[in-house]
C-alpha cells in the first residue's frame, strides 16, 4: 500500500499542480476504499465509501502541500543559480560551438540594503536583499545591454 503512495508521487515529480491533485485524490480514494473494505467487516460497501472519502481527502490535501513545498524549492533554486550565472560557469558559452560570438547577460537585479538594528534583545546583522526583476538574454561579444 504505501509502495502505490510512493510511487504515484515519485512519477507526479514533474507534474502541474492541476495533475498532482487528480493523483493525489486518486491513489487517497483508492488506498481509503481497500483499507475502509477490510475495516468495516459487517457493511463492506459503506465501508470502502467512507474509506474512499477520507482518502481522497488526505491525498489531495497532502499532494497540495508537497506540490507547493517542492514549486517553493525549486523557486529558490532558480534565483540562487540567476544570482550565481558567474559561479557556475553560465555567462559564456563553451568554446568551439560555434556561439564564440555571443554571451549570455546577467539578470536585471535590484539590490536593497539595510543598516545593523536592534529589535528588542536582538541585534539583526547588517544586510542586502536582492531582487530579480528580469531575465537574461544573449548578447553580442563585447556589445551592451
Amino acid at each position: 500500500m504505501t509502495s502505490i503512495i510512493v510511487g504515484s508521487f515519485a512519477l507526479s515529480g514533474c507534474a502541474s499542480m492541476k495533475e498532482s491533485l487528480v493523483t493525489g485524490v486518486s491513489v487517497g480514494a483508492a488506498t481509503g476504499a481497500i483499507g475502509g473494505s477490510f475495516a468495516n467487516k459487517n457493511d463492506r460497501g459503506k465501508g470502502a465509501a467512507t474509506g474512499a472519502l477520507i482518502g481522497a481527502a488526505i491525498g489531495g490535501l497532502s499532494s497540495y502541500i508537497i506540490h507547493g513545498s517542492l514549486e517553493s524549492r525549486d523557486s529558490k533554486t532558480r534565483k540562487q543559480t540567476l544570482l550565481n550565472l558567474d559561479k557556475y560557469s553560465v555567462s559564456v558559452p563553451s568554446k568551439g560551438g560555434g556561439v564564440n560570438d555571443f554571451k549570455l547577460s546577467a539578470p536585471d537585479v535590484d539590490k536593497e540594503c539595510f543598516d545593523w538594528e536592534v529589535k528588542g534583545d536582538k541585534l539583526v546583522q547588517k544586510h542586502c536583499v536582492w531582487t530579480i526583476r528580469g531575465n537574461s538574454f544573449w548578447v553580442p561579444e563585447g556589445g551592451q545591454r
